[in-house]
């Protein structure tokens, strides 16, 4: 089984690039963060009809959260059930093919020690709690944006971006937390002190120039067996892309 996550950033906008990667990729299970949309604006028969279930949990204009699958799809639960009173669309699992799979857009924090930093920390502990019940029971993959760069290996620039927000050492604890639960941080694992980037900014030339950051990854709980993992950056290539570049692994 093929999965992958991805940050569209606008599911409408980027629709015809994301079919054209479930095609080109051969990839069974997609998670789909910062998809833009209600549930109701979902392209929900686009999917359809290329043989593809979905499970979404959507949101006006921000955020946003999607499975599709080629497998059927059981035992959705959304992040309104975990992370109480947050209006945000940022957390979907789901139970495909034997394995629990959880979609995750973690918030960005924009900067330290600001409300929306708190608001990250906050989230992300909240997420280690519900996962760490999860993992102890069921075979579980997470893919999402995590908005950190988990060690200096995962900055391009490290000088540039010491103890800033998606570098600091808050969020990275948080991380290794969630790692500590039974998690593996699977291109880590294969990469060794090499540097991979899943994100650049659509300013000042930095996808060419490969300034960017790991923000994007996918876990696996460690009994589950991964054959093989891809960054396709050729999706960070075309015009008018999502800044972020999808990763897949086959288990």
């Amino acid at each position: 089984m093929r999965i992958a996550t991805w940050n569209v950033n606008s599911i409408r906008v980027r629709i015809k690039q994301v079919l054209d990667f479930l095609k080109n990729y051969s990839i069974d299970v997609l998670l789909m963060q910062e998809i833009k949309c209600t549930n109701k604006m979902f392209p929900l028969s686009v999917f359809e009809n290329t043989g593809f279930n979905c499970a979404v949990y959507g949101q006006k204009t921000y955020n946003g959260v999607a499975v599709v699958s080629k497998y059927i799809i059981d035992d959705i639960n959304t992040g309104s059930k975990i992370f109480e009173k947050d209006l945000s669309a940022r957390y979907i699992d789901c139970f495909i093919n034997g394995i629990r799979v959880v979609c995750v857009y973690v918030p960005n924090g924009k900067e330290i020690n600001t409300p929306y930093y708190l608001y990250k920390l906050e989230f992300l502990d909240k997420l280690i709690k519900h996962l760490s019940g999860i993992v102890k029971i069921e075979n579980t993959i997470i893919g999402g944006d995590f908005n950190i760069a988990l060690s200096d290996l995962d900055v391009w620039d490290v000088s540039l971006w010491f103890n800033r927000n998606c570098c600091s050492g808050a969020e990275r604890e948080k991380f290794q937390h969630l790692l500590d639960l039974g998690f593996k941080d699977v291109f880590r694992e294969n990469l060794g002190n090499r540097k991979l980037f899943t994100w650049w900014d659509y300013r000042h030339n930095c996808f060419k120039l490969n300034h960017g950051l790991r923000l994007d990854y996918l876990l696996t709980s460690k009994n589950i067996n991964v054959l093989s993992r891809q960054r396709c950056t050729k999706m960070r290539a075309l015009l008018r892309p999502s800044d972020h570049a999808p990763i897949l692994i086959e288990v």
